[in-house]
């Protein structure tokens, strides 16, 4: 994955932080654990279509 550095101040970054709304706060969480890492690459995989996921109603078909 490619990084990228930037100059920006600790000040800064709790602005942000303190912005965001709370499903914001909630994925920043999951990245900076460590599912973070397994979470990205599932991403990845959908979207360049290596993986289907499962629609709701195929996981909670409860018909057959």
């Amino acid at each position: 994955m490619p990084q990228l550095m930037v100059d920006i101040s600790i000040h800064k970054v709790a602005e942000i932080i303190q912005a965001m709304n709370s499903p914001e706060i909630e994925t920043l969480y999951l990245l900076l654990t460590a599912d973070g890492k397994e979470l990205l690459t599932r991403k990845q995989d959908l979207e360049l279509n290596r993986v289907k996921f499962l629609s709701r109603e195929e996981v909670f078909d409860v018909s057959g």
